[in-house]
């Protein structure tokens, strides 16, 4: 596979050259035409240039700023830069980009410490703005489905505008577009750097600046591409909405979802933050789980609206769903996991419908389960084998396990289709909490954990499931080291390459070796083996 870059220039992004004066045309003409030896041709060339130096004007200051403030010059200028970034990007886009031959330098590899990452990372590149996200924290991230050059990133309001006793991000999303300054623009307008909620579209060519900036009037806590419409980004608030951006109507949301009651008295959307948000339903449907235990099902045809809505216990913190029987798995802020098992319809009915989806908690028993809020759950996406059967909504074997990460210290591995208790339990070494766990979409026995500490685990479960791979300090994410800056979130590529970790403001792209990503033989039955060893799966 070869990735190919290439810069397309409109006719628009540069101004047309003026035209000559017709008069001064004729001039020029006749000069030349009279100049029909070498003197007089001589003569005529010093007449023009003559010419054009005594009508060259030098612009004074003032003249000067209010060139380079006109629309038509920041437009040029916006525009024009961008392209010749991207081209001054190349090198970085196609060492992030590099397909793997075959050939490894784990002899290189080995003799440096695990802690830099060396020997599981082969490139790595910073991406940070700060023209717009100093003292902000990302809230989420996203691969493009479209265009693997494309990184989403979610930002929670800035830090400097939170004051002692006023609610934090709380209001309603009310200004949405039309609006005169194209999302591409780096220019802010007033107040805009302050705005409470803001979202970055990343070209992985562009390490010092985003490609689409958006913005919005209520923190953005969850974020997701459009599955199909590459335009469009979708976005979950603190404020209880869903905002929908369009990168041709400029940077305040096209859509927002209407926080109204029901004559009963009841919301039909969220009105307590958004904290989750996942595509179901093969990229047609959306699902959103808010603080306060509410899930709603909307339609990406429709998203000002639910198409159907229940509650789950006093609180959601975060969901993942399984691909293959779109079983939603959800957490809660006491360490309790429930889940939903999809009734295969279609969301295109009536808004704000009780769901007939039928929910289940798990029992891991008093001991056994998390202690305190889950901070993220995770589900296979590699297809199964179609001989795997479906028992209270998951697959049986390794493509039903998922994985939960709470602020206890632990990572769990669950396996539903066996048992309500968790088949395994990891913890952190450094006990600090775990604030992200992904399996890779790649690898069937490949995980990775993100730490308050800063540190990215990876674990290989065919290896063994005592101790990570990365050893027990883990990969150092920060380049200095010594920041303190906690890990928020990771997500895998969907090739499984590479990997957005996310730390404070800042986002690392992280490209591993092929030695970690590729496939040693059968790794899914050699990780089963080690489960079942310990007599946590009953035979099949």
């Amino acid at each position: 596979e070869v990735f190919e870059m290439g810069t397309q220039t409109a006719d628009e992004d540069f101004p047309p050259p003026s035209d000559y004066d017709e008069e001064e045309q004729q001039q020029v003409e006749q000069m030349v035409d009279q100049g029909m030896d070498k003197t007089s041709g001589e003569t005529a060339t010093g007449a023009v240039e003559a010419k054009m130096v005594e009508e060259a004007k030098v612009l004074t200051a003032e003249e000067v700023e209010k060139e380079l403030a006109s629309e038509t010059f920041s437009s040029f200028l916006n525009a024009a830069s961008k392209k010749v970034e991207r081209v001054l990007g190349s090198a970085v886009l196609a060492d992030l980009l590099a397909d793997y031959d075959g050939d490894t330098d784990g002899t290189e590899r080995a003799a440096s410490k695990a802690s830099d990452g060396s020997k599981f990372i082969s490139s790595r590149q910073v991406y940070e703005c700060p023209h717009w996200t100093p003292t902000r924290d990302v809230t989420d991230l996203d691969w493009s489905p479209l265009h693997r050059e494309l990184m989403l990133c979610s930002y929670h309001m800035p830090s400097s505008t939170t004051k002692l006793g006023e609610p934090k991000g709380s209001t309603a999303v009310k200004v949405i577009s039309p609006d005169d300054t194209p999302s591409d623009s780096l220019t802010p307008r007033s107040l805009e750097l302050q705005s409470d909620g803001l979202a970055l579209v990343w070209n992985l060519a562009m390490p010092n600046r985003p490609e689409h900036v958006f913005t919005c009037g209520s923190p953005v806590t969850s974020t997701r591409f459009h599955p199909t419409e590459s335009p469009l980004i979708i976005g979950g608030c603190q404020s209880g909405q869903v905002v929908v951006w369009d990168v041709r109507a400029g940077r305040m949301p096209v859509q927002k979802s209407s926080l109204t009651t029901t004559s009963s008295g009841n919301s039909k959307g969220h009105t307590y933050p958004i904290c989750a948000m996942e595509i179901i339903e093969g990229g047609s449907g959306l699902v959103t789980g808010a603080t306060d235990g509410r899930v709603n099902f909307w339609s990406l045809a429709n998203l000002r609206d639910p198409a159907e809505s229940m509650q789950l216990g006093d609180s959601v913190s975060c969901m993942a769903v399984a691909p293959e029987s779109e079983t939603l798995v959800c957490g809660d802020e006491m360490g309790n996991l429930y889940t939903i098992q999809s009734n295969q319809s279609t969301l295109g009915g009536g808004g704000g419908q009780r769901s007939k989806r039928k929910v289940s908690k798990l029992e891991p028993g008093e001991t056994d389960g998390h202690f305190g809020m889950i901070t993220a759950l995770s589900t296979k996406t590699l297809k199964a084998s179609a001989r795997a059967g479906l028992t209270k909504g998951f697959l049986r074997g390794s493509g039903g396990l998922f994985l939960s990460a709470g602020v206890d210290w632990t990572v769990k591995m669950w396996g539903p289709a066996y048992t309500d208790k968790p088949l395994l339990s990891v913890v952190s070494h450094s006990y600090d909490y775990m604030s992200d766990v992904q399996w890779s979409p790649s690898h069937p026995t490949l995980m990775a954990t993100a730490s308050s500490n800063g540190t990215l685990g990876l674990w290989n479960f065919a290896q063994t499931l005592e101790e990570p791979i990365t050893g027990s300090d883990g990969i150092v994410v920060e380049p200095d080291g010594g920041s303190g800056r906690g890990l928020n979130k990771i997500k895998w590529s969907s090739d499984g390459r590479r990997m957005l970790v996310a730390s404070a403001d800042r986002v690392h792209v992280l490209v591993l070796a092929e030695d970690v990503v590729r496939q040693k033989g059968d790794e899914d039955a050699r990780m089963m083996n080690h489960i079942s060893s310990r007599g946590l799966l009953d035979k099949e």
